[in-house]
């Protein structure tokens, strides 16, 4: 029986698979069907939506979008897609991922689909192909370890790959404060008490994706990376770093992948790095030493008001979030290779808890500016509502203050921030040009929460380059082609190079070429503008 997978895209607080990610989704599900003696095809929502056939005996759909947010190329399937592929499909079709496991999709999805796995898909369609009955379970430690082997090759279908393909690494599932109950609003307790991947299984997986062409990871799926393999778990709500631990994972992945581009890791929680500093310290050296430059560790903060804290259960109060920002700059601010510095902590805020009021954005902006005039670096804020996964909260109340909130934000803090964080002229290394919009070209660089770069003028697609800061938005920032040759580079490009604009790169194309210092001075009407223009330009 040929299964077809079908991966429409997921996005969960702690698992990236919107391209250029592929999540352990598909990767899981594929080496379950070869385990049980299946075959399968790997399809793309994307692909799908450019005319490829749904072929195969069963249908296989992954979905589930449970933190959506705005994206740069593909697009997480949607309601209205789900029901017309269910509509399309003759044979027997299954649903599963995280829209059914967390009870997000339609009622009516019951009917169109034979059926909805509510727990592992891996694990539901291995019973499937066996047994010809279904049951909804979680996979086993054994089985985990070898379906992330055997449908590692998947990855070689994936439309990214092999550039800019990142693979999505589980390492974990669970929260080690599930014994308090954790935040009222998180999934990650549901799953009781948290099983940490064994390293060994971690590295084969890796190695195995390795061997067939990926080079880029991320070490996600993890309430807390400072968490693993820690000391205390079950015992304490901030359990003490393991540094060896993690930095002989850390080792062990750069082993088995000779070719690896790019490593990232994913969130922790900064009460676990505020109450064990010189730990985190060393979890954090290992970090610059074995990952790529540009990582973020996500810190779900949520809230700098007492009052969510207190009704919501939040483990980190702003002392202790400030604390652990300073610690990570103190090690991670350094400048890496990427032209970022080599690990920064991103901030989580969460608007439609329990206790808020219009003050809790008071809170919230006070405690970001103070992070500011600091002169400590975040590397990205992210600010959304709640999801009502585990109850129901006022998501609405404040919608308003919401919305104010983040506008003030990306306007005040986000801008200047950024500007902080890459000053003009900063040369940021291996950027893939993604998307034409218009006369602008978009790229970003490979990793977690990449920053989007503008270029303002066309060029090639499906490329890596060098670009050199020239400008900044709230959330994104402008760059030229570096090194950009005045005697090859468009009318646009030179245009583009601050302080000449289109009358004065006309200047320079009538007076190519251009063979020293002296002539390119010469072409302008302004010695200054000319000096200035000379750090971004090259003369060849």
């Amino acid at each position: 029986m040929e299964i077809l997978i079908l991966d429409g895209y997921v996005d969960e607080p702690s698992c990236l698979g919107v391209p250029p990610y592929i999540s352990p989704y598909p990767r899981y599900l594929a080496g379950a069907v070869e385990d049980s003696g299946h075959s399968y095809r790997y399809l793309t929502i994307d692909r799908f939506r450019k005319g490829e056939e749904l072929k195969g005996d069963m249908l296989v759909l992954i979905a589930g979008c449970l933190v959506p947010g705005k994206y740069l190329r593909g697009m997480p399937v949607s309601d209205r897609e789900i029901a017309h592929i269910a509509e399309r499909f003759e044979g027997t079709k299954v649903l599963g991922g995280p829209l059914v496991r967390f009870g997000f999709h339609k009622s009516e999805f019951g009917n169109m689909f034979d059926h909805l796995a509510k727990k592992d898909l891996d694990a539901f369609m291995f019973d499937l192909l066996e047994s010809g009955g279904f049951s909804d379970r979680d996979r086993e430690p054994d089985e985990w370890a070898r379906w992330a082997v055997k449908g590692a090759k998947t990855s070689k279908l994936h439309p990214d790959f092999p550039q800019p393909l990142i693979a999505e690494i589980d390492m974990s599932r669970g929260c080690a404060r599930y014994f308090t109950g954790g935040c009222s609003f998180c999934i990650e307790p549901m799953y009781g008490k948290p099983f940490y991947r064994d390293p060994e299984d971690v590295i084969k997986e890796i190695g195995e994706l390795s061997r067939n062409g990926v080079t880029n990871f991320r070490l996600g799926g993890q309430a807390c990376l400072f968490c693993y393999d820690a000391e205390g778990i079950g015992e304490t709500e901030t359990p003490e770093p393991n540094p060896s631990g993690i930095e002989s994972l850390l080792m062990g992945i750069h082993n088995v992948s000779p070719n690896l581009k790019v490593l990232h890791t994913d969130n922790a929680d900064p009460a676990v790095i505020a109450a064990h500093p010189e730990k985190s310290r060393e979890v954090l050296r290992s970090l610059v030493k074995y990952c790529t430059s540009g990582n973020v560790l996500s810190f779900g903060m949520e809230s700098a008001d007492p009052e969510v804290m207190e009704k919501n259960n939040l483990n980190a109060k702003p002392e202790d979030v400030l604390k652990a920002i300073e610690i990570v700059n103190s090690v991670g601010a350094v400048i890496g290779p990427t032209g970022l510095p080599a690990v920064l902590p991103g901030i989580n805020f969460i608007s439609g808890l329990d206790g808020e009021t219009k003050e809790t954005f008071e809170h919230n902006f006070r405690f970001l500016k103070d992070v500011l005039d600091s002169g400590l670096l975040l590397r990205r804020i992210n600010i959304r509502q709640v999801l009502e996964v585990r109850g129901k909260f006022p998501v609405r109340k404040h919608y308003k203050e919401f919305r104010r909130f983040k506008k003030k934000v990306r306007e005040e803090i986000d801008r200047p921030m950024l500007e902080r964080l890459v000053p003009k002229k900063t040369l940021l290394k291996d950027v893939y040009m993604e998307l034409a919009k218009g006369k602008t070209t978009f790229g970003r660089q490979i990793g977690s929460y990449p920053l989007l770069v503008g270029i303002p003028y066309e060029t090639e697609l499906n490329k890596f380059v060098d670009l050199i800061i020239t400008d900044h938005g709230q959330r994104s920032i402008t760059g030229i082609e570096h090194p950009l040759d005045v005697n090859t580079a468009s009318l646009g490009a030179l245009a583009s190079i601050p302080g000449i604009g289109s009358k004065r790169a006309a200047r320079i194309f009538r007076a190519r070429p251009i063979r020293s210092k002296g002539d390119f001075i010469d072409s302008l009407d302004d010695e200054s503008v000319a000096e200035e223009a000379l750090d971004y330009v090259t003369i060849r």
